[in-house]
């Protein structure tokens, strides 16, 4: 009896050991808010409607990307961040009009992103440039 208690302990810390070091550098999570037009900081580059938008919130390091149109387009952000290297990171709002993605960036207090939205299509994971928002660059701090 007491070598299984053991056994089962040392797996328990071996997955927390894991579950640890497993922690991701950003994780997104949705929140369906209203249906209409949020105009966030940078709007798709679109002449006369804002078809997704995003915005970054310093307090608590969160990147925010909108739906904004029931158009069957999802809406994509990408981005740099100061502590991921040269790597361009994309996430997808692809919930539908009314919905909000919420990443949660978890910068470095010296950090910062730049950012851009699009429109796209969530399945292949492609982009139209054309409808590309210029890029923002924005501190942490």
């Amino acid at each position: 009896m007491k070598k299984h208690s053991k056994l089962i302990g040392a797996a328990a810390a071996g997955m927390l050991a894991i579950v640890a070091s497993a922690t991701p550098a950003s994780a997104s999570t949705l929140t369906v808010t209203y249906p209409g037009t949020h105009t966030g900081d940078l709007c798709t580059d679109e002449p006369n409607y804002c078809d997704g938008s995003a915005s970054f919130v310093r307090d608590g390091d969160h990147l925010l990307v909108w739906d904004n149109n029931s158009d069957g387009h999802s809406v994509m952000v990408m981005y740099y961040r100061s502590d991921s290297g040269d790597t361009l990171i994309k996430d997808w709002n692809h919930y539908g009009l009314g919905s909000r993605l919420d990443i949660n960036m978890d910068l470095p207090e010296s950090g910062w992103v730049e950012y851009r939205v699009c429109l796209g299509e969530y399945g292949p994971r492609t982009h139209d440039m054309n409808s590309c928002s210029g890029w923002l660059h924005e501190n942490a701090a």
